[in-house]
């Protein structure tokens, strides 16, 4: 979406070009996403005519894809005061202070186009979500007005009530939510975003009665039909789970997700070669997924496999040391098999494990300064800043819960899918993780709405 608000926002100010053919041509393309290309011919508009805004402005459209960040900063602030009336100018200012992670600055920018353009609903888009990012009181008026211009756009009361689950006021991000389903019955995405929240809130009933809603309006990818098996577990609806993985894995039958449910669920239950066959697949799909690896032994143990079952307890420890799981079921084996000092060690190192994931998780409720700076700095939407805070941060569930909510503010899901699947490795008794993974995992799917 970022990439295409680039393209679609190319400068145009009434302004004679002092070169209209390099400039033109820049323009064409920047238009094609031929930003290397378009680079070079806006710097050519801009040293013909410095005081041109239209060339400074499309030069800082074609720097932002390329990741010049700062390069770009500098030419937007020249098109803003190149062009202190246009809308566009100042907009486009606010476009790269954001990329910046300056988003109080960008919000600025972005009032000032809203200003200049009322009538216009990108640049009050652009600063309702400025506003978001940084906590701002003013975020709700915002979205209200934006509402106004966009009455049939329902991912603004969605991105509403997003913004009030996050600083949470989830009574108020409830009724929002409830508000927009009301006013668009039929949009799956409303449906998919309610059942996210309902999840995380541990109203799991209320979460699949919701995802189920979204599944019939049509988003049925895998990551949203894993969610929902997943919530059905979590409200002891075993049954239905079952029946959720098993339809989901008939569309998407290589989905590792999905493959190392059904068969956790089938193992659980005493099905054993039905649980072999998909926990093989999955682990042969994730080969460093440590979860996947351990279940696979258990099912291989299960079968009479022993030896491969020890492979694959070893291959989980190698991969997560500090899985506690995976040293108890070696042990055991281990165990079992009268190698008496072998599996003392691995039941030892499970102990210390569990009793440590418990200190982490009773950890989690009390904050250091150094994590609360960090988590000031995510409320004041430095997202950026508090990622690399939280980093610097020894690496516990909480500092990689704070690392996955930065971000997931940045858009990055399958980077805070992998930190929040470490936090789990740390802490797999920490139900609030394994509830944010699920829900996290939601999110990257590149076919959700």
């Amino acid at each position: 979406m970022f990439l295409l608000a680039l393209v679609l926002t190319v400068l145009c100010v009434s302004e004679p070009a002092a070169t209209p053919g390099a400039l033109e041509l820049g323009e064409r393309l920047l238009a094609q996403k031929q930003y290397a290309l378009a680079e070079k011919e806006l710097r050519r508009a801009a040293e013909a005519d410095p005081s041109s805004a239209r060339a400074h402005g499309n030069l800082a459209l074609a720097l932002l894809p390329q990741r010049k960040v700062g390069e770009a900063v500098a030419e937007a602030r020249l098109a803003a005061a190149f062009g202190p009336a246009s809308a566009e100018a100042h907009y486009i200012y606010g476009m790269a202070l954001a990329a910046d992670g300056k988003p109080v600055d960008a919000a600025r920018e972005y009032g000032r186009a809203a200003d200049l353009a009322p009538g216009k609903p990108g640049p009050l888009s652009a600063l309702a979500a400025a506003y978001a990012a940084a906590e701002d009181p003013r975020t709700v008026e915002t979205y209200g007005r934006l509402a106004a211009l966009r009455p049939q756009d329902p991912s603004v009361p969605g991105d509403l009530a997003e913004y009030l689950w996050r600083i949470q006021k989830i009574d108020e991000g409830n009724a929002a939510m409830e508000r927009a389903l009301a006013a668009f019955p039929s949009n799956a995405d409303l449906r998919l975003r309610w059942g996210r929240s309902l999840a995380q809130q541990e109203r799991f009933m209320d979460a699949a009665e919701a995802l189920e809603a979204a599944r019939r309006l049509g988003a049925a990818d895998a990551a949203t039909l894993a969610l929902l098996g997943d919530v059905y577990e979590r409200a002891g609806r075993l049954e239905e789970a079952r029946a959720t993985y098993a339809a989901a894995l008939e569309v998407y039958p290589l989905d590792p997700t999905l493959l190392h449910a059904l068969g956790r669920l089938w193992l659980a239950e005493g099905r054993t070669e039905e649980a072999l066959s998909r926990l093989e697949k999955a682990a042969l799909a994730r080969p460093k997924a440590a979860e996947y690896q351990l279940d696979y032994g258990r099912a291989l143990e299960a079968s009479g496999r022993t030896a491969d079952a020890e492979a694959a307890y070893r291959k989980a420890i190698e991969f997560a040391p500090n899985l506690p799981g995976a040293h108890y079921a070696l042990g055991r084996l281990l165990q079992r098999e009268g190698r008496k000092a072998e599996a003392d060690k691995e039941l030892a190192t499970h102990h210390a494990l569990y009793e440590r994931g418990h200190r982490l998780v009773a950890a989690a409720d009390v904050t250091d300064a150094a994590t609360s700076r960090a988590w000031e700095e995510l409320r004041q939407g430095k997202a950026e800043d508090a990622l690399t805070r939280f980093r610097a941060l020894p690496e516990t569930p909480e500092s990689l819960r704070g690392e996955a909510a930065a971000l997931q503010r940045l858009g990055r899901h399958a980077d805070a899918v992998r930190a929040l699947e470490r936090a789990h490795e740390l802490a797999p008794e920490d139900a609030r993780i394994a509830l944010l993974l699920a829900t996290e995992r939601s999110r990257t799917d590149p076919t959700n709405p």
